[in-house]
């Protein structure tokens, strides 16, 4: 088996421990994760942002400039000069603010500055509810343009947006009214919850975050 069918496997069945483990022996196991944040879909890119969020967890105990380069890098894919499109880099970036906030917190303010590029949109409002679910007053600023997310006229956005404000919690208070105007939004968007995609509907994303804003049971 090759090291890239390897690393497939453990992605597949969820056996991040392990990876951890590979990716602290040889670093250079990162570069089979990052090939997964160039497709905008897909369970495996939720896999690979989740194991590349639990590898930088254990590495920036021994090297916390490697996982910087590693941001460095996800920031990279995003710029046009790279050539390419990191279309999942904003996620992957948020998932390793997410388990090291403090450390890291200084990178938040330019993934947001990444919302001038429409394709990154999703990633942003996903990136900003993973890190405000621990830290909200880290992403206290960016509010407004979760706000504006909640009518984009793509569906993954709106989606996204009104679930990040919920995971944000009673801090987003000031979303009440866009997230109610969401509720008759029957439009479907794939969401990543317990290690597998499921489609879910606008809505019922804007009414669990108003649950959660509010502190009462929808």
């Amino acid at each position: 088996m090759s090291l890239r069918e390897e690393i497939d496997r453990l992605l597949s069945e969820n056996r991040y421990e392990e990876l951890v483990e590979r990716a602290l022996q040889n670093q250079g196991i990162i570069k089979f994760l990052f090939r997964f944040f160039y497709h905008p879909y897909g369970v495996q890119r939720w896999q690979a942002i989740e194991g590349l969020g639990r590898v930088a967890e254990a590495l920036v105990q021994k090297d916390p400039e490697a996982v910087r380069e590693i941001i460095r890098r996800l920031l990279w894919s995003m710029n046009d000069e790279s050539g390419t499109a990191g279309w999942s880099a904003p996620e992957a970036i948020g998932e390793i603010i997410y388990r090291n906030p403090e450390l890291f917190k200084d990178f938040v303010p330019i993934v947001i500055n990444a919302s001038e590029e429409e394709i990154f949109h999703r990633g942003i409002a996903w990136a900003l509810g993973r890190i405000g679910q621990k830290r909200p007053d880290l992403v206290q600023e960016s509010i407004p343009l979760l706000l504006e997310f909640l009518h984009h006229p793509r569906a993954e956005v709106r989606g996204y947006a009104a679930r990040s404000l919920g995971q944000i919690g009673p801090a987003a208070g000031q979303a009440l009214p866009g997230l109610e105007q969401l509720l008759d939004d029957r439009t479907e968007v794939e969401v990543y919850e317990g290690n597998q995609v499921v489609t879910l509907q606008v809505h019922q994303l804007a009414r669990e975050a108003i649950s959660k804003i509010t502190g009462e049971a929808s």
